[in-house]
């Protein structure tokens, strides 16, 4: 059963920025089981450009990647637009879907264990993959398999190919998920908490390695973390979310200096982050909302500090700061947020 889609005609907005793009995504919604989970979602992406999505657990980041790639459930309720290279995703047809996974969009996911199947050699693993998308030999397929753990890092690809998932390190199987997302060479990869649960010299190596796709290969990256320091350390721009809505869209130099919602400027202080150093996320005062009973009006007001009573009385729209951001706070433009400092 395929996910219910309700198209909606989209109109020049300033939550979708006007330039050639490689990914734009317009209002875009999502229920599941009657309950809203994601709201007016938009944001773009260019070629080769890195594009965060961060905010807390719950924030609607994961399921944005999973609706961008065409994996929601079939209860699920699909709004608004989705264009990947001038077509619309939310349009086509589950064939043409299949077809675009794989070869032009792929996504690696936050436990690359539990996307690996613990009884089958990462080599065989590896061989279906390649031979499902292009016809060729085993030989070729091996040797394919081989250069490519080559490429993202592995320094004995060989050995490799015939490990299993327990015999290898965290890093090392989200180096073999990345692999895998690159044999058809996408076009976009959404990568979904790519350095969880692993320490910090090896986060550096995963996102190294992320940062030279995009630079040398002209992948465009949509990196979905709750690490503002992973994030700042490749991202161009950031997509701020908090209860299934943008609430703040930035350059990321834009963001640590002169943030324009309360939320990213508390993730901000609440992480402890400098311009130099990634930290463990450490959280910020009061419980994040929940999209299933949302609160009135802004929905990060019962936790921010500048909220007044008209933060209530409908939710905000997305407006234009004076520094280019996009922002859902109607108190922006008389706020001075914190940033960070050199």
């Amino acid at each position: 059963m395929n996910p219910r889609i309700e198209m909606t005609s989209t109109s020049a907005s300033p939550t979708v920025l006007d330039r050639a793009r490689l990914l734009a995504v317009d209002s875009l919604g999502v229920s599941i089981g009657g309950v809203e989970l994601l709201s007016e979602v938009s944001f773009s992406v260019d070629a080769g450009e890195v594009v965060g999505l961060v905010g807390e657990s719950g924030s609607g980041k994961t399921l944005t990647g999973l609706s961008l790639m065409g994996l929601l459930p079939g209860s699920a309720v699909v709004s608004g637009s989705v264009q990947f290279q001038g077509k619309e995703l939310l349009a086509a047809e589950p064939e043409e879907l299949r077809q675009l996974r794989g070869n032009e969009l792929s996504m690696i996911f936050q436990e690359p264990r539990a996307s690996l199947h613990p009884a089958r050699p990462i080599g065989k693993q590896l061989l279906d993959v390649i031979r499902a998308h292009e016809d060729v030999s085993k030989d070729v397929a091996r040797a394919r398999a081989i250069d490519l753990l080559s490429q993202v890092g592995l320094p004995n690809p060989r050995r490799t190919l015939d490990s299993y998932t327990y015999e290898l390190s965290g890093g090392m199987c989200q180096r073999v998920m990345i692999a895998m997302a690159l044999i058809c060479e996408p076009a976009l990869l959404i990568a979904d908490e790519p350095t969880t649960a692993l320490d910090v010299t090896i986060q550096q190596q995963i996102i190294s390695l992320l940062r030279n796709l995009a630079e040398e290969r002209g992948i465009s990256v949509v990196l979905i973390s709750h690490n503002l320091g992973v994030i700042s350390d490749i991202c161009s721009r950031v997509v701020t979310m908090y209860c299934g809505q943008v609430a703040n869209i930035d350059s990321t130099d834009g963001l640590l200096r002169h943030p324009q919602h309360p939320y990213p400027s508390a993730l901000l202080q609440a992480s402890k982050i400098d311009l130099d150093k990634t930290d463990d996320w450490v959280g910020i005062g009061g419980s994040p909302a929940n999209p299933a009973n949302p609160p009135s009006g802004c929905r990060f007001g019962p936790r921010c500090a500048y909220r007044r009573d008209e933060c209530a009385a409908a939710i905000p729209p997305i407006a234009i700061a004076s520094t280019g951001a996009l922002t859902r706070c109607i108190r922006h433009a008389e706020l001075e947020l914190v940033g960070v400092t050199e």
